[in-house]
Order: C-alpha cells, then sequence, then structure tokens
C-alpha cells in the first residue's frame, strides 16, 4: 500500500520531477492539495521537527511534499497541516543545490523523512531510482542516525547545531 503521497505544482519541467519518477515506480501517488490535511506533511515553515515517533502517524496516515521549486517555496508559506514537520538539516545531493544544506529535493525529503522514522530499506529503494540520489544517505548517515535518536524538536535542534 502507497503511504507516499506528493502535490504537484506544475513548477518545474515535469521530466524533472522526482515524485513523478517515484509514481511511475509505483512507490509515490499524487494527491489534491485538500487531501494532505491529514497525512505528516513536510514543509520548511513549522516548528516540528520530523520524529522518529512520527512513524505512527506515517503507518496511520502516509506522508506527503509538494513537489515545487525552490524559486517559489513561499507559495506554500501558508498551507495549514495539523501533522506538519520539517526535516533536520542534511545536505542535498541534487544537481540544483547541491551541498546547500537543507534545500532537498522532493526526492531527498522524503527518503530522509522515512530513514528518520526508522524505514531505512523503503528509503534507500526511494533513493536508489535517481543515479544523483545514490549518495545522499551516505553523506548524511552521521546525523541521519543522530536525528533517528531525537525525542523532542529541542533535541532535533541541538542535533543540527552540532553538524551544522
Amino acid at each position: 500500500m502507497i503511504k507516499v503521497f506528493y502535490v504537484y505544482l506544475r513548477q518545474d519541467d515535469p521530466k524533472k520531477s522526482t515524485m513523478k519518477k517515484l509514481e511511475r515506480y509505483g512507490l509515490a501517488k499524487k494527491i489534491p492539495l485538500i487531501s494532505i490535511y491529514n497525512k505528516i506533511f513536510l514543509t520548511p515553515y513549522v516548528d516540528n521537527y520530523i520524529l522518529n515517533k512520527d512513524k505512527f502517524l506515517y503507518n496511520e496516515k502516509g506522508i506527503a511534499v509538494i513537489d515545487g521549486s525552490w524559486n517559489l517555496i513561499n507559495t506554500i508559506e501558508n498551507i495549514k497541516n495539523k501533522n506538519a514537520r520539517k526535516i533536520p538539516l542534511l545536505l542535498p545531493v541534487n544537481p540544483v543545490n547541491y551541498g546547500k544544506p537543507g534545500k532537498l529535493s522532493s526526492l531527498e525529503a522524503i527518503a530522509a523523512s522515512l530513514f528518520i522514522m526508522g524505514y531505512n530499506d523503503l528509503a534507500e529503494e526511494i533513493i536508489s531510482k535517481y543515479s544523483w540520489s545514490q549518495n545522499f544517505i551516505k553523506t548524511n548517515i552521521n546525523p541521519l542516525n543522530d536525528y533517528i535518536k531525537c525525542n523532542s524538536n529541542d533535541e532535533c535542534i541541538e542535533m543540527e547545531k552540532s553538524y551544522f
């Protein structure tokens, strides 16, 4: 059963959409914006971090990401969701934002979230669909392993500070 969802905003070249490719592999499903309400929703505009304990919510409702452009990120600033989470800082390996802490592709964001929630095999499967993303988990393995251990937002903040 698919538990990875995305809202496609048509802000980038559809041929380069990481989430559309995941959908072709049967690993993600496109949904309308209104359908993110009860899912874990990944956004940089909240204070709550994705934590290992969110795996119960993931199992029940799934996880959703907005597939859009970082250049137009402010277009999602006002989207509200009771289960909104942000990802602790990591280094992207995507060709557009390589090495810019926090500017993950949708693919990297989903993989990082799954890894932090303890779904390492699924994170690896998702990341394996793009040749450029193969090093994402390797590059971030130390912070990812430490973020898994965080039980609160404060712990995530402290862990971020130790790496970035």
